[in-house]
Order: C-alpha cells, then sequence, then structure tokens
C-alpha cells in the first residue's frame, strides 16, 4: 500500500522519554510530543514531551489513570488531533503538520479503528458496515464486497456478514469493528477500550482475535484502564501526569525506567 505524499518537517523539541519498541521498523516514532488545551486564562498541558517508539508487529497497550493523558495520545495516535509541539511519525511520515483533510486521508488508509461502542450503523448488515473505509477511499464496489467478506471470515464472521448489528451478540458486533478496521490493510490497530462494553466470554474472544492478529503480525496498540486487559499485551505503556512512568519494553534496554518522581511542568 502505498502512503501519501508528506513534506518533511523539522521540529527542534525538548525529550524527557525515550522508549523503543522490540518489532521491526517503527510504525509509531513519537519525539517530544506535547498537546496543550488553553481553557481561558488558564493552559493545561495534557501531554508533556511524551517520546516514544513502536515497532512493526508490536503489541501494546497504553495505560493510566483518568485525567493522566491516554486519552489524548489515543486521539494524536489517531490523527483525531494534532500536536502542540513535537513530532509525530506514523510509518516514517511526519503526519503532525498535515491539515485536516489530508489528515482524514490517513486515518482512512494508514490506521484501523475499534472502539468501545463498536460504531456500526444499525441500518446496514455487517459487510456493509465493514466495507464503509473501502467506500470513503473510492473502491470499487465489487472489490469493496469481495474484500469486506474477506475481513469478515478473518474474524470468524463470514456466516453473518448478511446481518445487521441488532441482530449480533455484543462480542459478535466488535468483531465486525475488527474486521472494518482491517479491511484497508492499515499498518496500525488502534484499540480503544475494545472490551469496555463487553462481558467476560466476549471479552475473551476479542483479545484472543487480536492477539492471533498481532501473532500474524499486525501492529496494534490497545488503549485500556483494565489491569487484566493490559496484561495479555507484549508490553505495557503506562501515562502519568502526560509523561511516560514505565514503560515494560525498558526491561529490554528499550529506554529508561520509571520517570514518577520527575515533576509535570504546568505552564
Amino acid at each position: 500500500m502505498s502512503a501519501p505524499t508528506i513534506d518533511p518537517t523539522t521540529t527542534t523539541t525538548r525529550t524527557t522519554e525515550t522508549t523503543v519498541g522490540t518489532g521491526g521498523r517503527p510504525v509509531i516514532e513519537l519525539d517530544g510530543l506535547t498537546k496543550t488545551y488553553d481553557l481561558g486564562s488558564v493552559s493545561v498541558r495534557a501531554l508533556d514531551g511524551v517520546t516514544l517508539r513502536i515497532g512493526e508487529g508490536d503489541l501494546v497497550a497504553i495505560t493510566g489513570p483518568s485525567g493522566s493523558g491516554k486519552s489524548t495520545l489515543m486521539h494524536l495516535l489517531g490523527c483525531l488531533d494534532v500536536p502542540t509541539a513535537g513530532s509525530y511519525r506514523l510509518a516514517g511520515h511526519d503526519v503532525a503538520p498535515l491539515d485536516p483533510d489530508a489528515l482524514a486521508a490517513v486515518r482512512n488508509r494508514h490506521i484501523g479503528f475499534v472502539f468501545q461502542q463498536f460504531h456500526l450503523l444499525a441500518t446496514l448488515t455487517a459487510w456493509r458496515n465493514v466495507e464503509l473505509p473501502l467506500l470513503y477511499a473510492g473502491v470499487e464496489r465489487g472489490e469493496r464486497r469481495e474484500r469486506a467478506l474477506v475481513a469478515l471470515d478473518r474474524v470468524g464472521l463470514a456466516d453473518r456478514a448478511g446481518h445487521r448489528p441488532g441482530e449480533l451478540s455484543g462480542g459478535q458486533q466488535q468483531r465486525v469493528a475488527v474486521a472494518r478496521a482491517l479491511v484497508t490493510e492499515p499498518e496500525l490497530i488502534l484499540a480503544d477500550e475494545p472490551t469496555g462494553n463487553l462481558d467476560s466470554a466476549s471479552t475473551a474472544e476479542v483479545l484472543g482475535l487480536l492477539e492471533d492478529l498481532h501473532a500474524g503480525g499486525r501492529t496494534i496498540v490497545l488503549i485500556t484502564h483494565e489491569p487484566d486487559v493490559a496484561a495479555r499485551a507484549e508490553r505495557t505503556v503506562v501515562i502519568r501526569d502526560g509523561r511516560v512512568h514505565h514503560d515494560s519494553g525498558a526491561a529490554a534496554g528499550a529506554g529508561p525506567g520509571p520517570t514518577a518522581d520527575r515533576g509535570v511542568v504546568r505552564p
């Protein structure tokens, strides 16, 4: 899959933590990533100079308490927002300076999303939900259907292709969402609390599916507040006060250990 042409941008930033994935070529490269929100007379620094590497084929859980900055980080990783400072390279391309239209193209072609709420259209069958990213990308109808059916087969739902979301269990709906995330063959699957609305059996089913995809070489980032879900990943990154507090990848020499003793500089 060809990547969009992006003009390189050089940004000088203050780096506070450096961690590197154990996989192949970098899929995610964050350097000094900072996000500040201006709330009237008060500025809140939600992310404070995060530097992080996630390699091709990694399965990484990003976790942290409420207000830690992990949701902000998820929005930046998913190109749903832009940083105030720092750089973000996705599969080798700097996406931090892109305009909204270019970011939308990156999201469609290079990132597969799995959300807690499924976000399936109730009036569409499973395969038509799965084909939507291809529709937005301008793929021809016949090819869209073929690729959607292949994706549903990969998640074990080929026999449910003609069912609407209301006719499927919660676990099955989330598997449809995973198929939708896969259908564009993205470099990154970003799963935001993917088991938050599932019972224990469906949770095990969906996590098992994500692990199978990882075993097949997929790069997967899980955003979760659930320790048992995070424990299923091969690497855990803990965010606190907008910084990387701990990265289990550092144990393999990927970078420094916990940074809890470092104060957060608030503007």
